[in-house]
Parts: structure tokens; sequence; C-alpha cells
């Protein structure tokens, strides 16, 4: 008998009202090639399960240490607990913290897993015209996996979409497209030089998608606004120019928040971006005005 399928989970999020129409589940799948330095989902970048550390809830009882079967990396006297670099990824330490100040961040699951838990929603997509959504990280860097969750989705009449940065090749899509109703493809820069100093990969392949998966597929353009990246006039006007010309005609700004701020602790990382004010004032609402000047239907998430 075949294995069934199974993909690397970080979360499933339940009743989700940002992440496409009416109400959603959100699976959030771990791996992502671009290294945004304002992702405020970090624990989604990896491939391989994490552990979130929480010093708040730790009551110094040391089982972590002795459970660890690997000499120092688990410490009480460092402020972080655990040391990234010698840490296996066994998950003894979270099974022995009786706490909770210990989480395992990803699991692998099959597709019946998680579709059973999406299915609990079913009434709820039903009545407000929802469905499951699969973001992260990224779900085209689980291709297989995302096609079959997406097709089994489908199977039972659920509406299916996917949140991406477009960056994949193009063997990727043509497993998800026949089981797609809605792509949220990110674009967050039109510059290449720019795409890639802040996100690590060029923005050449993103683009080409857009053009060709516009043609394919109900897709929505979705830009977060960062500041010092991507807050100017003359990246708009670029972005909507990109849009028309492609034949899109929808697009959702994202105007920037802290929100993963904290998991960056959590995780243990260093995040200088997030160590300086960034207000975004009036300019969400200038640049929305700015876009439907080209007929873009646009919305502030």
């Amino acid at each position: 008998m075949t294995a069934e399928l199974s993909g690397m989970v970080s979360t499933i999020q339940r009743f989700s009202i940002d992440d496409g129409p009416g109400i959603r589940t959100t699976v959030f799948l771990k791996g992502c090639p671009l290294r945004c330095p304002w992702c405020h989902n970090p624990e989604t970048q990896n491939y391989f399960p994490e552990i979130f550390f929480r010093v708040t809830k730790c009551i110094g009882c040391g089982k972590c240490k002795e459970s660890c079967p690997v000499n120092n990396a688990v410490s009480l006297n460092t402020e972080h607990r655990i040391n990234r670099q010698l840490c296996i990824g066994c998950m003894k330490c979270v099974e022995a913290c009786p706490a909770g100040a210990l989480e395992q961040v990803g699991k692998a699951l099959t597709i019946s897993e998680v579709i059973n838990e999406v299915k609990r929603d079913v009434p709820f997509y039903i009545n407000s015209g929802g469905g499951i959504t699969l973001s992260g990280g990224e779900p085209l860097a689980q291709p297989a996996f995302t096609a079959e969750l997406l097709k089994e989705a489908k199977k039972i009449g659920i509406n299916t979409c996917i949140e991406t940065n477009g960056y994949a090749e193009k063997s990727a899509w043509e497993k998800v497209l026949p089981h797609l109703d809605l792509l949220l493809l990110d674009i967050k820069h039109t510059d290449p030089v720019t795409h890639q100093k802040f996100t690590g990969v060029g923005n050449e392949i993103i683009l080409n998608n857009a053009r060709e998966l516009a043609l394919k597929v109900n897709l929505i353009i979705r830009t977060p606004l960062i500041p010092g990246f991507n807050d100017t006039e003359p990246f708009i006007e670029e972005l909507g120019q990109f849009a028309s010309s492609a034949g899109i005609r929808s697009c959702h700004l994202i105007p920037y928040h802290e929100f993963g701020k904290n998991k960056y602790a959590l995780l243990a990382r260093e995040n200088d971006y997030y160590l300086i004010p960034r207000p975004l004032g009036e300019k969400s609402k200038r640049f929305k005005k700015q876009l439907e000047k080209y007929n873009l239907q646009v919305m502030l998430v």
C-alpha cells in the first residue's frame, strides 16, 4: 500500500477573513525561497520543524536540559535556552516542558489530516463564500503536497486559494492550476535590483509568472507596503502599469505592520528591520487612489 502524501505544515488557522473571500481556513506551509526582512511569519521560512521558546512561561525546572540527548544544546543560563546550531530537532525538550514554554512549530501532516481539519468549517464556507487558502512560507515550495491538497478540497466542493510570492517554476504551477479557484500573488517590487537586495532573489520569474497566470486563473495582486522598500509613488506607478499591461484588474494593498516582531525573539533570531519605527501615515490611501487610475479594483487589507 502506498503511503499517503504528507507535507510540512506550520499552522492551520481557522476563521481567517483576510486570505481570500469569505471565511476561510488558512493552512500555513513551511519553506520559502525568499528572505524578506519584514516577514511576519519567520517560523515558516525553513522547511523543517523548529522551536519557539517563551521565556515568560519558563519555570526553570530544567526538564528540557535533562531530556536533551545532545550535550550543550540546551542551557538554563542563556536567554534563548536552545543552541540552534547544536539542536537536532528531536523535540524531546518540547515534550518534557511542563509549562509550555517550548513549542514545536512545524509538523508533517498527511492530506487526510489537513482535510479533516478543514472540513470542520464547511458550514462557514457555504454561508460566506469562503474556503481553504494555502499560505506560508511558500505553498509552491511543496508543489506535490499543495496540488494534492487542493485537489482533495475541490472533490468535496471547497473553494481553493493560494497566497504565493510567485517564485516557482512552471512545473509547480502545472500541478496546482487545475485545482485552483483564486490566486493571491505578491508583487513586492518591480525593480529587479531592489527586489534582489531585500528578498535575496530577483523578480523576473515572479513577473513572468504573473503575466502568464493572469491568463489562466482568477488572479489578484497582493502588495505589502514596506517603508524604505516600496512605499514610493514611482513604484506604485510601475505597479499600476504592470497590472494594466498584464490584464490584471484587482489589487490588494497590505499596510506595513509589526505583528511578526515577537516571533523573531521566540526563534532566537536577530531582526534589525523591526527596530526602527516605520509609520505609513496616509500613504496607503494615496497609493490606492493612484492605482485606481489604472482601472484597478483596489482594496486596503
